[in-house]
């Protein structure tokens, strides 16, 4: 019989913990945060020895007794008020509220979250923290060993800006247990192979994260149309570049081919440094030769840190 007891009265003495609680922190705006008995009567002393001083050298002798003795009733008073809040063990809570409320904010279950600053963002070709949510929600949050390595690696790519091509070719070897886990077909054999072939897009071919999603040409009145309308005049053309990779300056040409795949006419048109993820839209204007049949688009690369270059023919058929 002595359990439902213990459980009655656990609510009530649950409501008395809450309503002790909600009453100093009304009174915290007095003490401050954090407040000691000590510090709390110090600073009634100095306030009433304040007072006294002023008082007694500035009033005359009756009204300064009398004031005297009421900053004396005050000082007794807020002695005692200091006493009941110390037996409420309000001077010795523990200092740990905002760490706690900090520790509830962060994310659980995320192995692959940096805990320290990361100096750039990944590019979107090597981003792999939606595949990574989607194999721990088939794991229910708990990833298994084989996940150890790669997320290990992904780490140092994450909060490293000089050598990532390298740890990019490690973490493609870290793929290969992750590779036995699942079944051809199965939705974590596909995301396997996603992971792998953006790998071995940015770690093979530079020029492959710079795409022209969009080649464009307007006539003189400024209605879209096909290049062959345009024969012997004046086209703008507008580009639509993306940048996967990390940040590159750009120079995107424009050419025009006959029948025979023979270029006859270019324009080339700078979209100056694409930073990663980025989308840039640009217009130019070519001259359309009469023997025009299709259009295509060169790309040229340069590593803002390093000048290198890199050319890549993307033809339109």
């Amino acid at each position: 019989m002595s359990q439902p007891e213990q459980l009655t009265d656990q609510p009530e003495r649950t409501a008395d913990v809450e309503a002790r609680a909600t009453f100093l922190d009304r009174i915290e705006f007095l003490t401050g945060e954090d407040p000691t008995v000590g510090s709390f009567l110090l600073v009634v002393g100095i306030v009433t020895c304040v007072f006294i001083a002023l008082f007694q050298f500035t009033l005359p002798t009756p009204v300064a007794y009398l004031l005297t003795a009421g900053v004396l009733f005050v000082t007794v008073l807020s002695a005692i008020v200091a006493s009941l809040l110390d037996s409420f063990g309000y001077f010795s809570q523990p200092i740990t509220t905002d760490t706690a409320e900090s520790d509830s904010h962060k994310p659980r279950g995320r192995p692959w979250v940096p805990t320290k600053r990361v100096s750039a963002p990944l590019p979107p070709l090597v981003n792999f923290d939606a595949e990574l949510r989607a194999y721990a929600d088939m794991y229910g949050g708990n990833l298994p060993n084989e996940f150890d390595s790669f997320i290990t690696d992904y780490l140092r790519l994450k909060t490293n800006t000089t050598n990532r091509a390298t740890i990019a070719s490690d973490l493609r070897a870290d793929l290969n247990p992750i590779g036995t886990l699942f079944e051809a077909g199965s939705e974590g054999e596909r995301l396997y192979e996603d992971i792998s072939q953006r790998l071995f897009r940015y770690i093979s071919n530079k020029s492959g994260h710079i795409t022209v999603d969009r080649v464009a040409f307007y006539d003189e009145g400024g209605i879209e149309t096909d290049v062959k309308t345009i024969r012997n005049g004046l086209a703008r053309v507008e580009l639509a570049v993306t940048n996967q990779g990390e940040p590159a300056e750009v120079e995107i040409t424009v050419e025009l081919y006959d029948r025979n795949g023979v270029a006859i006419s270019s324009r080339t048109c700078a979209a100056g440094i694409v930073s990663a993820g980025a989308t840039k839209v640009l217009n130019t204007e070519v001259f359309v030769p009469s023997d025009t049949e299709r259009e295509g688009t060169t790309i040229r690369i340069s590593d803002p840190r390093q000048a290198a270059t890199d050319v890549k023919l993307r033809g339109e058929m």
